[in-house]
Formats: C-alpha cells, structure tokens, sequence
C-alpha cells in the first residue's frame, strides 16, 4: 500500500475513533483558529490580500469574517489560511512540524459553508485534516526538514485541506486518495533563511486552497498517482517515509494551544519568566536578560530589536521579553509595532542539554542580571501541551476574548461575541455553518 493511501485510511477511519473529548477539543481549535482570523484582519497582510483579491475581480458566494463582501471558495479559503498564521498564534502539532489547524479549518468551515453541511460534519472533517496533515509530518521528520529549507506545513499542508474536504464532499477511501495525490502533486514549499514577510504566509493559503481543489477535482473524476509520495515526493525530500504512526488517539489530541502570539521556541522562555515573577524575582528591574534555547530550535529564532516586519518581530526574543515585561504577551499588536526602548538587553543563546525533550518538549533556560549584581537562573522544560479540558477551555476563550472585537455592542461586555464562543463550542450541536461564519463577519467588523 503507497503511502498516500495509507494516509487518506488514516483520514477516513479518524472521526470514527474521536471520543467526546477529541470532538470537544475540535471545536476548541475551530473557535482558537478563526478568533486569530478574526485578529488577522488588521495584520498589515490583510490590506494587501483585500487588494489582491479586489483586483483579480474575484467573486462568488461565500462570505468570510477576512473580507468584505462574497468571494470564491478558492480565494476565501487563501486569506483566512494566511491570516489565520499571520500573527503566530495559531495551534499546531510539536513533533510533526506542522501547524495543522491554519490550513485544516478554515478549508473545513468554508467548503461546509458552500455545501450547506452541519457542525458535526466540520468536526468530522478537521480531525479527518489534521490526521493527515500531522501524520505526513511525523512519517517524513517534519522537524528535520526544516535544515532543507522545507516548510512542513507548506509541504504536507494541502493534503490536510483535501482529507479535511474529501470527508465534507463524502467521498470513499479510493477518492480521497486521489484527492490527497492531486494534492501532493504540487508539493513544495520553501523556507526562506532572511526575510519571511508575505511569502512565507502565502505558503500557507496556497496549500489550503489547493487541497480544496484537489478533493473537488477527485469529486469531478480527476485521476492522480497515488505513489508521488514513496518516490518523487521522498527524492525531493531528501528522506524517505517512516512507518506509519501506532493506531491510537487522533493526532488533533496531541496539538497544542498558543499562549502567546509569537515563535513556539520562544514560549517556555515566557513561562519561566511568569515562574520567576511567582517567586517574586524583580524581573521588571532587569538589565539583561538571557534566554537559552534547544541548539535545534535556536535557527528559527533571533534577538533582533528592529525587525524588518511583524513576523520576524514574531521569533525575536527581544519582541518577547518586551511584550511580557509590559503585560502584553498575549497582545498581537505589541509584535506589530516597534520595540520599546527601555527594553533592557536580551541575548539568545543555546542550552544543548535542552534538546534531549525534543521534540514533545520545547524546553528554555532564562538567566536574569538584576542591578544589585544577582543573577537568577530559571529553566522551563515546557509540557507538550494542557491536557485538561477545561483549562483549554478557559485558556482558548480567553484568547478569543482579546482577539475578536465588539463591533455593534458598545462599550462592556459583548453579548455577540459570547453567543458565538457559546455556538462554537457546540458546534457539534450547530445545523447552519453559513450563519455561524455570518455571525463572526459581524464581530469582525465585515
């Protein structure tokens, strides 16, 4: 059996292996998903989708909480893929490399929007995304592609997007094979090594909408090789593909939640730094700060103080350190804009002894000099991800609180914005996609 067939076996059987918990914590990422969406709209990246999509005259019927007006599938499912990662703040799978949930929902909640398909369905179809999505990335060492200047989620994130709509467009084992192979027939994706800006992004919304198209061109009768990945897809790799993952708990369970708006590598620094200030270390009164990272995680970060845009401002130190020390490192706007310059000095470093917890835990060491001379050390191993439900729960409401505005409820509370966290949450429970997108249109000011 090739490898794209075992993979769109995996995608099928998934939603029937999702206990009540999984479909609960689906639509946790459903809501985290599309409250950074929502947040994304006033990402610089998003004036510049808006003229893209405005000056290739795209129309259509489907609304979107990322654009004024009705537009393609196609075009609807780019922007909110790109705007769903731009701010670093989405979920995504640790020991696959792959950040499932930006390319998986938006394609599930827009193609059910078109079909006319319930919630329950959208919940089938992302765990049924991120199961091929995060499986491609575990079989070919998501991790390790990175030193080939392969962005994982850009290589195996189309595939997540056709499982994810394959499974709305019920289509069998056999069709959706075919779906994952147009999809994987474009593989490709590459990280730059300067500046990411839009390019990397883009990635992103390419992937997505591309599985799209691949799972309704198999609907069309298209035909695809189903073995692009054992051969072509491992020579350009430069890897082959490893056994398939042990049967067990879908892999949407072992994704983890962003706590903070920037670089992943970057969080177990903050958390330390949240650990010292409980110990009631004077953090605030700092000169210099060091954080130390896994040797294998380092490349992707810096300490840069005037980075060229807000994504490199995303995987800057510096930017992190900053947001924390000023109470906003949940804050997307903080990564936006420019470095305060009474942020004392930070310097990044490398702590090898970390790397041993890779990749389920992304471990870091903070070294702070306070001004009397002391210097205080505090490490981090970082737990793959909270396991407890309603912890998650609270955590990810309160994510899409900051986020998400309150256009049309005036100052106070937002009984909009609480009505739809209240409908996401039990989306398994929701008949009418269409009107559940409308709604978040509103709160997003569309």
């Amino acid at each position: 059996m090739s490898v794209l067939e075992e993979l769109a076996g995996r995608g099928v059987r998934g939603p029937g292996k999702a206990r009540a918990d999984t479909r609960i914590l689906a639509a946790l990422h459903v809501l985290d998903t599309m409250g950074c969406v929502a947040a994304g709209v006033s990402h610089p990246l998003a004036a510049q989708l808006s003229a893209l999509v405005s000056g290739t005259g795209d129309r259509g019927d489907t609304h979107s909480p990322a654009l004024t007006g009705t537009h393609s599938l196609r075009a609807t499912v780019l922007v909110e893929s790109v705007l769903a990662h731009a701010d670093e703040y989405d979920a995504l799978h640790p020991a696959s490399a792959v950040v499932p949930s930006a390319v998986v929902v938006p394609a599930a909640l827009a193609v059910a929007d078109l079909e006319g398909r319930p919630g329950s369905a959208v919940i089938d179809s992302v765990v049924a995304g991120y199961e091929v999505a995060v499986e491609a990335g575990l079989r070919f060492g998501g991790p390790r592609l990175y030193a080939r200047s392969w962005w994982p989620t850009a290589v195996f994130g189309a595939l997540g997007a056709a499982a994810a709509t394959a499974h709305l467009l019920d289509l069998d084992r056999e069709a959706t094979t075919v779906s994952l192979g147009l999809a994987a027939a474009g593989l490709g994706g590459l990280l730059s090594q300067d500046e990411l800006a839009a390019g990397h992004y883009l990635l992103a919304g390419r992937a997505a909408a591309n599985g799209v198209e691949a799972a309704y061109l198999a609907r069309a009768g298209a035909r695809a090789s189903p073995t692009l990945l054992d051969g072509p897809g491992a020579a350009a790799l430069g890897v082959a593909a490893a056994p398939g993952s042990a049967a067990g708990r879908p892999h949407l369970d072992g994704c983890v939640f962003k706590a903070y708006p920037c670089a992943l590598p970057l969080h177990a620094a903050l958390r330390a730094l949240d650990s010292l200030a409980e110990s009631r270390v004077p953090v605030g009164s700092a000169h210099r700060v060091e954080v130390l990272l896994p040797s294998a995680l380092s490349r992707f970060v810096s300490a840069d103080r005037a980075p060229s845009g807000p994504t490199e401002a995303a995987a800057s130190a510096a930017f992190a350190v900053g947001a924390w020390l000023r109470g906003a490192a949940g804050d997307v706007a903080f990564f936006r804009g420019e470095l305060p310059p009474d942020t004392p000095e930070v310097v990044l470093g490398r702590a090898p002894d970390l790397d041993a917890g890779l990749p389920d835990h992304w471990g870091a060491r903070v070294v702070v000099h306070l001004p009397d001379g002391q210097r205080v050390v505090r490490e981090e191993t970082g737990a793959a991800r909270e396991t407890a439900l309603p912890a998650l729960t609270d955590m990810v409401t309160a994510k899409f609180r900051r986020r998400v505005g309150t256009a049309g409820d005036g100052p106070g509370d937002s009984p909009s914005r609480e009505r739809w966290i209240t409908r996401c949450l039990a989306l398994d429970a929701v008949d009418d996609i269409r009107d559940l997108r409308l709604a978040l249109s509103s709160l997003a000011g569309r």
